[in-house]
This record gives C-alpha cells, structure tokens and sequence, in this order.
C-alpha cells in the first residue's frame, strides 16, 4: 500500500537528483575550463585541440550524426595544429570514425565502385614507403587515406541518415559569407585605390578563396532537387560565391567553376528536364579574362610573376622526378632536405608524379576515371552535382595545388553524399513497395521539384 508522504519523498527525490547532476555538470565544466585555460597557457595549439575534441565528443553524444555533417563546413578551417594536421583533418578524422559507426554493412554496397577507384591509388602509393621510409612519407599516406578513403564514406554516411540538405546548406552559406566579404574588401580597394586588386583574407590565400567558392558555385548552379533549395536562395548563394571567386581573381576558380557548370548545363535539370543554356555566355567573357591574363603574364619582363614562376617550377619538379620515375621520391618530399627544390609543385600531375611516380600517376587517372563514370552514369538526380564537383576540383588542380587540407576531401564528400542519398531513397522506395509496410510508392522519397 501506498503511504501519503510517497509522492513528497519521490519529488523530493527528484528534486535532489537534479540538483546533484547540476553540481556534477558545473563541477566538470570548471575543471575542463581550468584545464583548457592551463593548456591554452601552456601550448594554444593543444588548447584549440582539446577544446574541439571537448565539442564534438558533446555533439556526438547528443547526435552522432551532427558529427559527421560537421565535416562539410570543416572543410573551410585551414588553421593548422602542429604544422602538419589543420582543423579540417582533425574534424575530418573524427567524423570518418563517426561514419563507420552510423553505417550498417550491406549499405555500403552503392559506395563500393568510389571505394575500390580511392583503393587503387593508396595501393599504388604504397612502394615509395618501402623505397624511401621517412615520418613525413608514412604519416601522408595515412592522411590521404583519410582524405579520400575517409571522405567518401563520410559524403555516404551523411546521404544515407538524412543529412545532405543541412551539410550542404552550411557549406554554401559559409561560402556565401566569404564571397560577401571578399566582394566588399575588393569594393574598399577599389574605392582606395581606383584599381581592382587580388583579395586575400585572413588566413586565406585568393587562390585558397577561390577553390572554395568554385566549388559552392557549382553546387549552388546544380541545386539537386533532393536539397530542397529553393531557386532564389541557391542563386543568391551562387552570385554571391561567384562575386568572392572575381573578387580573390583566382584564375584556376574560375576555370574550376565554368568546368563544373559546362557539364551540369549539358545535362538536362531534373526539375525541368531542359538544359541551362544561359551558362554558356559565361564562358567567353572569363575565358577571355583568363587568357589574357596568362598571356600578358608570360609577355611580361617580370620572370617573377605566377606564369613565368610556374614554369620554373613545372621544370624543376620533373628534375625531381627523373630521380626516381617510376615510383617517386615520396610523399610531402618538399619538406624533407633531400632537394634544392622545397615547394609543392602547383599541378595535380606533377604533385602526384614527382611523390608516388608514374604508377601512382597512372592510379591516381584511374581513381579520377573510374568515379567519373560511375558518377555519370548514376540517376542525373544524384549523380549530376558529384560529378561536376569531381570535374571542378580536377580542372582548378591543373594549375594549382592538389592535397590540400579540405579541397582535396570537399570533392569526395560530395560524391559520397550523392551515392548516400540514391541508397536511402531506393531503401525507402523498397521498403514502400514491400507488401507488409502498406502500398507502393511511386516516387523518390527525397526528390522536391
């Protein structure tokens, strides 16, 4: 039998219980505000560490999911800890392990020919670990093994939960915000100046700028139906990226972007079914910036200007090269002492000549092969936007760097989350169509027109 005062001891109880965990919870976050303040003292870099390490494990706990989006926007944070590893990778990292803990084994199965394409080259890069051993070579390889084994399966993971709108959607709002304000420092310059001047932001190079914002074009000019984007908003995002791309004057975000868009405008849009003819008339006015750029660059007496400095550079690394031409001289080489030359060479073929040879050039054509393909060959819904990411980022590497923090994970991402979202809606679809969950469905679960 229930006595009178059972429901003043339970409240009392409860009552109790919460101020207990309120104690328990301030207690912790003072110690960690102590320590990180300590650590922060001590050594900022392990300070900026330990505290995102503090806030992902907190929105892992909440929702494992909003870890792996996380890895979208992470992409922009370039800072650096301890010179090799930026932000980008360390969030990156976390999210992989996130990813492999959301996804169940037989879903992995759409992924598999972006899996093998990543796996060939990585297996390729493996002979110059053994021929030339050094930290910096293994610790790379371990670090594009993220960058592209990694991001594929965390594109997959944030397609397949449900969560493609919402990383999207902060990456191009970011990016929007970057364009913004490049556009409104180029707009003071100018107003100064009288001249229109190449931006650079803190801690963002123009050229860094402009592989960022080329790629949120592209995604913006895309608007893949199943991100819900409305038409304004997705070209505001795309004048106001497009206006930070001018801004930076990044020739290769430029050249990035009109790739991407071109083949996007040559596929039909499956909200309409027609092609985006308009994108065309783009072309000539940048492509005639570009070139005459380039040109009045290479007719200069300046043999110091990025044209002329590409050439001397784009002879020195096949000097590199000629060292060991079949299976490189090894990963991140420009950091060791072992050459005059001490820089990352600003091609995508050159970088991967010079590291890993011409096996791993030829491997590294095949995982660019291979996932093109397949991307084309998907559902235009899905595998549309993935394939000009892909098409984008190869375009801005043949004039710039390629492994860097963030741009070289961005293009995986995507086409995982493509491959993500065609295996959750025909999920959908086949759970729809088994007799026991109710009548058939005839549409795609996540397509909005």
């Amino acid at each position: 039998m229930t006595t009178g005062g059972s429901p003043s001891r339970a409240r009392d109880l409860s009552r109790a219980k919460t101020a207990l965990a309120w104690m328990v919870g301030g207690a912790v976050v003072v110690v960690v505000g102590v320590v990180l303040g300590v650590l922060t003292a001590r050594d900022p870099a392990l300070g900026i560490v330990v505290a995102a390490g503090i806030v992902i494990l907190g929105i892992a706990i909440a929702d494992l999911s909003l870890v792996v989006v996380a890895a979208v926007p992470a992409t922009l944070v370039l800072l650096r800890v301890g010179g090799l590893l930026s932000i980008s990778d360390l969030v990156l990292a976390g999210s992989t392990v996130g990813a492999f803990l959301l996804l169940r084994g037989r879903d992995v199965r759409g992924l598999q020919p972006l899996l093998w394409a990543g796996t060939v080259y990585l297996a390729a890069a493996i002979p110059v670990q053994i021929l030339h051993p050094y930290s910096d070579n293994v610790l790379e390889w371990l670090h594009e093994l993220v960058l592209v084994v990694g991001s594929m399966v965390v594109g997959f993971a944030i397609g397949r939960e449900g969560r493609a709108r919402r990383a999207l959607s902060a990456y191009l709002i970011a990016c929007s915000g970057i364009g913004g304000w490049a556009a409104v420092v180029a707009g003071l310059a100018f107003v100064r100046t009288g001249a229109f001047e190449a931006v650079y932001l803190p801690g963002l190079h123009k050229n860094t700028i402009g592989g960022m914002l080329a790629v949120a074009v592209v995604i913006a000019f895309a608007r893949p139906v199943w991100a819900g984007w409305t038409r304004g908003w997705a070209y505001t995002a795309l004048a106001l990226c497009g206006l930070g791309v001018l801004a930076a004057q990044s020739r290769q975000g430029l050249v990035g972007a009109i790739v991407g868009m071109l083949f996007i405008a040559i596929r039909p849009r499956p909200q309409t079914g027609r092609h985006s003819r308009w994108v065309w008339l783009a072309v000539i006015p940048v492509g005639a910036y570009v070139l005459s750029e380039v040109n009045a660059q290479l007719a200069s007496d300046n043999r110091f200007n990025s044209a002329h400095q590409r050439l001397t550079w784009y002879d020195d690394a096949l000097q590199v090269w000629q060292e060991s031409p079949i299976f490189g001289v090894g990963l991140r080489w420009w950091y060791t002492d072992r050459f005059e030359a001490r820089f990352q060479p600003p091609n995508a073929e050159l970088e991967v000549l010079t590291s890993v040879g011409v096996v791993g050039l030829i491997a590294f054509l095949v995982m660019f092969a291979v996932a093109l393909r397949f991307l084309i060959r998907m559902d235009p819904v899905y595998g549309t936007v993935g394939a000009a990411v892909v098409l984008t980022r190869f375009a801005q590497a043949q004039f710039d760097l390629y492994w860097v923090a963030g741009q070289a994970s961005l293009l995986w991402i995507v086409a995982g989350i493509c491959c993500g979202v065609q295996a959750r809606d025909r999920a959908a679809a086949e759970a729809a169509m088994d007799p026991r969950h109710g009548p058939t469905l005839r549409h795609r679960p996540t397509v909005r027109t």
